[in-house]
């Protein structure tokens, strides 16, 4: 993992949940602000796997993790006690999938989806969207005609390069992406497969911080407050910071994910437990590995 240089200013290091895109604009406005405030130094610590911000939360290597709620929610192999400070972004999610696969489904035969983690719970996850949205369309679709293997983030390249499907696929940045390219290809959502949305980011810290740890992340959700007032009131402004922070060269593509990525922050940053009880009720009720009721409620309080 790889972080952004430090300052001699109180600093929290936020391990993110995959490569920077234009979803962790929040942080890159508080960043920029509390540091020119001279109140604290956030360094956006960049994930060589999808985990690894767990682990390193878990060794005291970081002060806090984002990642998708799915994840806050599942058991952990670390000891580290999991807790949410809240959601700052929202978007709709789900599998890409192409026209080609969706009749090779419709026929009978198999399918292949990339995605950049695989494992019993996310695969299932992403066979039962499959499954439900073609029992709509009054297909019936077995689970074992579904195949997930880990081929990377990149959806939209993974995709070109022969996928059938990819997934977990943001409709704020490979959706817009996809559209653009006029791809053949169609995004299933969570709740076309009747599974309750998750695609979303959380800030995720260890309840058991100390109290000059806690008091930092208390700042940190207060400039991420101020980010997502600042950043949907000038659109021009936030395409501005993305390019600086990225590097990119503008595009008409960026443009478009940033425009449609800004309408999906959320503001206050708070846990929220009904925000995410549809998806842990949803995950217990069909078999995943996620956290009992004391330790849901503990997470979001």
């Amino acid at each position: 993992m790889t972080a952004s240089t430090s300052t001699s200013l109180p600093t929290v290091r936020i391990a993110l949940e995959w490569y920077l895109n234009p979803d962790h604009l929040p942080l890159l406005h508080a960043q920029a602000a509390a540091r020119r405030d001279g109140a604290l130094n956030i360094e956006l610590v960049v994930p060589d796997d999808h985990y690894d911000g767990f682990a390193a939360l878990a060794e005291g290597e970081v002060e806090a993790v984002v990642n998708e709620p799915l994840h806050l929610i599942e058991k952990h192999d670390e000891e580290v006690a999991l807790q949410s400070l809240g959601t700052f972004f929202h978007t709709d999610g789900g599998v890409l999938i192409t026209h080609t696969a969706q009749a090779t489904l419709k026929a009978g035969g198999a399918i292949r989806v990339a995605s950049p983690v695989s494992n019993p719970v996310t695969d299932g996850l992403c066979q039962n969207i499959l499954v439900g949205w073609m029992r709509k369309q009054s297909i019936t679709v077995k689970p074992e005609q579904i195949s997930v293997y880990e081929a990377g983030f990149d959806h939209i390249d993974n995709l070109q390069k022969g996928a059938d499907a990819a997934w977990l696929a943001f409709a704020n940045i490979e959706g817009v992406h996809a559209k653009l390219l006029g791809l053949p290809l169609d995004l299933c959502r969570t709740s076309d497969g009747d599974v309750p949305g998750f695609s979303a980011l959380e800030l995720i810290v260890d309840r058991n911080a100390d109290t000059t740890t806690k008091n930092n992340l208390q700042t940190l959700v207060q400039y991420l407050d101020k980010a997502v007032v600042a950043l949907k009131a000038d659109a021009n402004a936030a395409l501005e910071l993305w390019y600086s922070a990225s590097g990119e060269t503008p595009s008409d593509l960026t443009h478009a994910m940033v425009n449609d990525t800004l309408t999906r922050f959320v503001a206050p940053v708070k846990a929220d437990a009904a925000r995410w009880q549809p998806i842990w009720d949803y995950m217990r009720t069909h078999g995943s590995d996620v956290v009992d009721a004391p330790t849901f409620a503990e997470i979001f309080r």
